[in-house]
């Protein structure tokens, strides 16, 4: 058996299951409820990027605060998974674990990165945490081979199909809005109002993209649940 660098984290069978649930409904419930508060504030335009409810208000709070707890549990989580489950590939295993840690410490940048007042550090720690997150399930299914349960592999493999689906309507629709006028010296608000005929497939696209991230990471409560890794000796 391969060692595992590091120590475990101080949490019993049953706690770590909930970890696993945690890792996604926290973040599920910040989006979902920083969205309703920003739909009900005289929103610049219906429907709109998940980023745009970081704006000055409840929803810009429910938005810091959520994700910043949901990225530290996501990277407990992440430590968590790397240490407790029985692997068939160790190397992918460990780069795995690294690729998770990087997305959910992205998680938490970018809750404090808004698009507003910091749109490049925004756009990098959002494609990171987003991004990062779909690669790392992906690494992690590999790194798993023949130790992934069925139904773990199933979500894992919705998870991608919706992620990916939803990332290609996102980008080539928001590109071939913003290919139709010039930017220059445009407010990203009104950036965003001359590329809303796009956003209005981009948007719901975008929420597509997270929801398949999140079956993703929901997927891995299956392993835990009997992938448990023999004790070392």
């Amino acid at each position: 058996m391969h060692p595992r660098h590091g120590r475990r984290l101080p949490i019993s069978h049953q706690q770590g299951l909930r970890l696993a649930s945690a890792s996604w409904i926290i973040a599920a419930s910040t989006i979902a409820l920083a969205t309703l508060l920003h739909a009900t504030n005289n929103p610049r335009a219906v429907p709109f990027f998940i980023s745009e409810t970081d704006q000055k208000g409840a929803a810009d709070f429910v938005f810091t605060a959520g994700l910043t707890l949901a990225g530290l549990v996501q990277m407990a989580f992440a430590w968590h998974l790397y240490h407790e489950l029985d692997v068939e590939r160790e190397a992918l295993w460990r780069i795995a674990t690294f690729v998770g840690l990087f997305a959910a410490t992205n998680t938490v940048l970018v809750a404090h990165f808004d698009m507003y007042d910091f749109i490049n550090p925004h756009i990098f720690t959002s494609m990171s945490a987003f991004g990062g997150g779909i690669l790392w399930a992906f690494l992690a299914h590999v790194g798993l081979g023949s130790k992934s349960t069925a139904k773990g592999g199933r979500l894992r493999r919705l998870g991608a199909g919706l992620s990916l689906g939803g990332f290609a309507v996102m980008v080539v629709s928001f590109q071939l809005a913003v290919n139709t006028f010039d930017p220059t010296g445009l407010s990203t608000e009104a950036f965003l109002n001359e590329a809303q005929a796009g956003i209005r497939f981009a948007a719901p696209a975008e929420y597509l993209l997270v929801a398949g991230l999140f079956v993703c990471l929901a997927s891995f409560r299956h392993e835990l649940g009997e992938n448990i890794r023999p004790p070392q000796k």
